[in-house]
């Protein structure tokens, strides 16, 4: 979509649904028919319909009925707000959800947003009528007030992969925190001191603090000091694996092991140890996380953290599908649990574990 500039002059006056028409490249019949909630029941387009209320949410305009929390019509989609879909994981959660909304006679309206507008967009599918439910994944640690002020005006949001932070809110999670205990006390057990651990830059996040806090404690309860050389942060991608495995490697004392926030992360590891030649599991035990199915690709074949991402996508949808019929009320949050699957990257006999007895 064509970003257009947004009209001089603005400041001095409230805006016109001319200027929103404008900026969204429609008409102003089609404007009012998206704003006053009747696209969908038209044949509006959703992704006509969510340019109309981004272009409305960028110039501030708000119709009068956008205070409403209950609408008369209702659109029957679901919008997935996502901060990427550049994601080895993404596509099992996209396609249950997919499942679950058609099932049930709805729609799933993905939309890809960075931190700082996912609240924009949040607030122009509240007020533009492009969907009845919002699902918002990983959203930031300080977006959870604005999430409040959503649901209070009658939209169903559900968070996945976060603790819901209040009850107006529905969580979907994984118990990531655990994870990370459970994928370093693996490690230990398997005779490891000097446990490094790659996490992720982009902390803002509080899933992904939570992997890192399971490493902590896991060293903790084992009566090893964390050593802050042996905790590399790098942006979660191939290449920040890469980076930080070499920032581990540069140190004069190697570590013997390595917990990896995410599996993506520990394929690019993994690379640095090889063009390194550093013999994995010999001399490098590596343990990733998320279970992607890249992990069971190279090789070494790697040990991960898995859980079910497919009931991610669907628990979230059947949550949000449940407030707007009105019928049993979903549990305010729902953990997912986690198992290790062990393969050949830390050294360690293959099995699965529920994750429960670490």
């Amino acid at each position: 979509m064509v970003k257009r500039a947004l009209p001089h002059g603005r400041a001095s006056r409230r805006p016109t649904s001319a200027e929103v028409a404008a900026l969204a490249g429609v008409s102003r019949t089609t404007v009012s028919l998206v704003l006053n909630d009747r696209g969908g029941e038209l044949g509006i387009s959703a992704e006509t319909r969510a340019r109309v209320a981004d272009a409305a949410a960028r110039l501030s305009y708000q119709p009068s009925h956008a205070a409403r929390s209950l609408r008369r019509w209702r659109t029957n989609v679901i919008a997935l707000l996502l901060y990427t879909l550049d994601s080895f994981y993404n596509a099992e959660i996209i396609g249950a959800a997919h499942a679950a909304a058609l099932e049930r006679g709805y729609s799933l309206n993905i939309m890809s947003a960075k931190f700082d507008e996912v609240q924009r967009r949040a607030y122009s599918l509240l007020s533009g009528g492009v969907a009845d439910g919002v699902i918002v994944a990983a959203p930031p640690a300080d977006f959870a007030a604005d999430l409040k002020k959503l649901a209070e005006n009658g939209m169903p949001i559900v968070v996945m992969q976060h603790h819901s932070p209040d009850p107006a809110l529905q969580a979907v999670r994984v118990d990531l925190e655990r994870g990370g205990y459970v994928a370093t006390r693996h490690l230990i057990d398997l005779g490891h001191r000097r446990i490094a651990h790659i996490g992720s830059a982009s902390q803002r996040l509080l899933k992904r603090r939570e992997r890192s806090d399971g490493y902590l404690q896991a060293l903790q309860d084992a009566g090893i000091a964390a050593d802050p050389r042996l905790i590399a942060m790098a942006e979660p991608s191939l290449a920040g694996g890469f980076s930080a495995m070499q920032e581990l490697l540069a140190q004069d004392e190697r570590p013997s092991a390595v917990f990896v926030y995410s599996d993506q992360m520990a394929v690019g590891a993994l690379h640095a140890l090889r063009k390194h030649g550093v013999r994995v599991p010999e001399e490098m035990a590596v343990v990733g996380f998320d279970g992607i199915a890249l992990g069971g690709f190279v090789t070494p074949e790697l040990t991960t953290v898995d859980y079910s991402r497919a009931d991610i996508g669907r628990l979230a949808v059947e949550a949000v599908i449940s407030r707007l019929e009105g019928e049993a009320e979903p549990l305010r949050e729902q953990v997912l649990p986690v198992r290790l699957l062990v393969r050949e990257s830390c050294g360690g006999v293959r099995t699965v574990s529920d994750g429960e007895g670490a």
